[in-house]
């Protein structure tokens, strides 16, 4: 899958997901605007998911599982804050003459959205570092500085227990990596990552 459908779809399913919630939330979790649910403070959780992406002409996609935790500040419908992540990757090629590994990855963004009733939409963006493998006769780790941005949503399904699902876009920039030959190769890393977890709020 080319990464404009990659994005096309994201952005579609994004924009799906939101205007739906937007406009259900009030059916699908019976409540009403009046009684939102408090976002204010901090929180901690476990995500897992999938990725799809590409490093150079390489195509990669793989599992994924990690930990999460950050802070809300809840002003009636408007939620902002802060969130770091730690996750480790398998989101991998499968050519056999040179292999190309997403082992690890690490972000901070700022968040920012909207309540309704139980359900909060958001958008995110911020830093994110990534640890990184190249083999083709030899073996290259490269550890990348990047960006990341995205968005989600959050369902409040009990008092400190959310449910969430949200799609990251990391942009990685490229990184140098040694070929079958010795010599250097310089491979762009994009990868859509689409995750769903389980928050529990202080």
């Amino acid at each position: 899958m080319s990464r404009q459908k990659i994005g096309c779809f994201a952005a579609l399913s994004a924009f799906l997901v939101f205007n739906l919630g937007s406009a259900y939330a009030d059916d699908i979790l019976g409540g009403s605007a009046s009684s939102q649910a408090m976002w204010q403070g901090g929180y901690i959780g476990a995500h897992g998911g999938a990725g799809l992406g590409t490093a150079g002409s390489l195509t990669t996609g793989g599992t994924l599982v990690g930990m999460h935790g950050g802070i809300n500040f809840q002003a009636n419908q408007l939620v902002g804050g802060g969130e770091l992540d730690v996750t480790a990757s398998q989101i991998k090629n499968n050519a056999t003459s040179e292999n190309f590994t997403q082992k690890w990855m690490t972000s901070g963004r700022v968040r920012g959205g909207f309540t309704f009733g139980n359900l909060l939409t958001y958008g995110t963006a911020g830093l994110a570092v990534s640890s990184m493998n190249y083999t083709n006769t030899y073996s290259t780790d490269a550890t990348k500085i990047g960006w990341v941005y995205g968005g989600g949503v959050e369902a409040m399904v009990m008092p400190r227990v959310a449910l969430r699902s949200e799609f990251l876009h990391y942009d990685l920039g490229s990184s140098s990596y040694l070929n079958s030959s010795a010599q250097s190769v310089s491979l762009d890393t994009q990868s859509n990552v689409f995750r769903f977890g389980v928050d529990y709020k202080f």
